[in-house]
């Protein structure tokens, strides 16, 4: 089993080298793609090697000249990936000592990905670790938060689709991803939740690991991307009605609209005033345009208040 370790990076010089070192250190990369995502000073595959001990062989690296976000840029590292596995991860994450031991237990199987745990730093003001209690519950109601690895069923993987919809916490198999043109939104925000639900449509097999392979870094205030508050956030409607019809007529269809549409009343609560209005419209017209009548029915009477939100007036 081969894996590439596939990295957009967008003036994360310090983290990114920190990154780099941590994966030569755990010996279970193949190679390395970092995307230069238009930086401000252009990354040097020179220093980033000789910084984290890495052989030039191993990394290629890749300049945007102008940022064009971390799906285009992830889209552009798939690209270039050769291997037969590839693992993206953000620049400011950070592999643990369990993903060796991961790739342990997929050797010789078969997949189209492994979904494994991760720990999200926001855990450490409740002095806790591993994932966020909302997508712990959904590890839980799938049958998958313990016993290492295991195979997700039907019914499983539309409890773990509903999972926040990051791209670095699964190993996907390269074919697997090119086969059915499946990738990253390329969009500023939320560009991850194409890639995440199409690989849940898609895959034929999906297994889950309770190993927590990552360390995601969220950092809440700031000017990083997470935080914006700009109309960019509205552009996710464009992924919203694709994936619409993609689910539509699976048993991804409600388990979608329900994610979608909780995902619209997050962004009501994180973009700036001005943009609501917009938002409540754009929000309407998906979920009377896009999701078909039976689950607008079945939201309606096992979600009323997410619905009422959904349909409302758009808020002052």
């Amino acid at each position: 089993m081969t894996l590439t370790l596939a990295i957009p990076c967008h003036n994360d010089r310090e983290p990114l080298a920190a990154l780099l070192a941590r994966a030569r250190r755990l010996g279970c990369f193949d190679h390395v793609v970092v995307v230069d995502d238009g930086s401000d000073r252009p990354l040097a595959a020179t220093a980033l090697c000789a910084a984290a001990g890495l052989a030039p062989e191993r990394l290629t690296l890749i300049r945007h000249e102008t940022a064009l976000g971390p799906g285009a840029a992830r889209n552009r590292a798939l690209a270039e990936v050769g291997t037969d596995h590839v693992l993206f991860l953000d620049a400011d994450d950070l592999p643990t000592a369990e993903l060796p031991l991961l790739m342990e237990d997929l050797a010789g199987r078969s997949f189209d990905f492994c979904l494994f745990a991760h720990h999200d730093t926001r855990r450490a003001q409740d002095r806790a670790w591993g994932q966020m209690p909302w997508d712990q519950a959904l590890w839980e109601r799938a049958g998958v938060a313990l016993g290492a690895l295991s195979e997700v069923t039907s019914e499983a993987a539309t409890h773990l689709a509903q999972t926040a919809n990051y791209p670095w916490n699964k190993i996907y198999r390269t074919a697997f991803l090119r086969e059915r043109a499946i990738g990253c939104s390329e969009i500023l925000l939320h560009e991850d939740v194409e890639l995440h639900w199409k690989s849940f449509v898609h895959a034929r097999t999906i297994l889950a690991s309770d190993r927590v392979g990552v360390i995601h870094v969220v950092n809440q205030g700031g000017d990083r991307l997470t935080n914006l508050e700009s109309s960019a956030r509205l552009e996710v409607f464009g992924p919203f009605a694709r994936l619409a019809a993609e689910t539509a007529g699976t048993p991804f269809a409600l388990p979608f609209a329900r994610f979608a549409l909780g995902l619209c009343a997050w962004i009501g609560d994180h973009v700036a005033a001005a943009h609501r209005p917009r938002l409540a419209e754009l929000t309407r017209t998906f979920a009377t345009r896009d999701l078909a009548a039976p689950v607008r029915a079945e939201l309606a009477r096992s979600d009323p208040a997410l619905m009422a939100r959904t349909l409302g007036d758009p808020p002052a």
